[in-house]
């Protein structure tokens, strides 16, 4: 059991110490917001499509392209984002605040911290193909979360209502990440290399995503005190870290999902609120307050309750 869990904290402690070194370096003033506004925009940019890039271009699609496997993940985001929606449209007073509970209580940190965490899991293990097929099914669950956010916005929030579906269509079009996906899977049917500089380029530009993006993540967490909606922040936040990691693993038993898929599902659930989710919520008229709140709760707590998960799953003999 001790092993186990040791195992566990290694996977997830490396987070929690980077973000804590984010947040001294900002509290010493050796960042600031300029900082962490660049170094996110590299991390977006250029990090996160060069590692799924990399893992991708010349992955084994026979068995990286689980049809089945990424249409559980599809499917199951569309149906929790539409139960999260219906249930706080229904149950929550505060009408303008339902896109910004939602928003947080199910979009997780597809781009920031899955990659590096599934790295962390995954870059050693005997399989080669376990790690190309969580970060595809990254990438696509991450064309699914920004799409279905925006569609949520521009119901709920009429600054966005304007140009809602053809913004989607665009914004998903330009989406490096998106790009990154695209260009992958060109260079693996097509059946072309990099040649050795551009892997020597690619690969360290990749490496950069876990420390860089934590650091930023952890001197851009705020909190700015209690008031009246902050029992929408915990329950948002007990939605995103517990009910739907919980839902989901319960779900993908029932559909036979077993070992390192079972894990890979579990893990892209039980992430914290993503960064971008935040940004959006500022961006397109939502509710701050709850976004950064819970930005800051999950951040925090799910390097815990990732710890618990992975300690149970190796228990249970799921993670292999």
């Amino acid at each position: 059991m001790s092993e186990h869990f040791i195992l566990s904290l290694n996977t997830t402690v490396p987070f929690i110490l980077l973000a804590a070194l984010g947040m001294f370096l900002k509290w010493r003033g050796m960042i600031g917001e300029k900082f962490v506004t660049q170094g996110n925009k590299v991390i977006f940019y250029f990090g996160i499509p060069a590692t799924i890039f990399y893992r991708i271009h010349d992955a084994n699609l026979t068995n990286v392209m689980d049809v089945r496997f990424l249409s559980f993940n599809v499917i199951w985001l569309i149906v929790f984002f539409l139960a999260v929606w219906l249930a706080a449209a229904k149950l929550m007073r505060d009408k303008s605040s339902v896109s910004s509970f939602v928003n947080s209580a199910y979009r997780s940190s597809l781009s920031v911290v899955a990659p590096p965490l599934l790295i962390l899991m995954f870059e050693a293990h005997p399989d080669p193909d376990v790690l190309p097929k969580g970060l595809l099914a990254v990438s696509v669950l991450l064309i699914i979360s920004y799409t279905t956010a925006s569609v949520l916005f521009a119901v709920c929030d009429t600054k966005s209502k304007n140009n809602a579906v053809l913004g989607v269509l665009i914004s998903v079009a330009k989406n490096p990440i998106v790009i990154g996906v695209v260009l992958a899977l060109l260079f693996n049917v097509l059946g072309l290399s990099l040649p050795t500089f551009a892997t020597n380029t690619v690969r360290p530009l990749g490496n950069i995503v876990m420390p860089l993006a934590m650091i930023c993540v952890g001197a851009n967490l705020k909190f700015k005190g209690l008031d009246a909606k902050f029992k929408y922040v915990i329950i948002s936040s007990v939605v995103k870290l517990f009910l739907m990691p919980v839902a989901a693993v319960a779900v993908a038993l029932l559909f036979g999902f077993r070992g390192n898929d079972l894990t890979i599902i579990m893990i892209l659930n039980a992430l914290p609120m993503a960064v971008g989710a935040y940004v959006m919520q500022a961006e397109l008229g939502g509710d701050t307050y709850i976004g950064s709140s819970v930005l800051m709760i999950t951040m925090t707590c799910s390097a815990l309750t990732l710890t618990l998960f992975i300690f149970l799953f190796r228990v249970a003999g799921f993670l292999v």
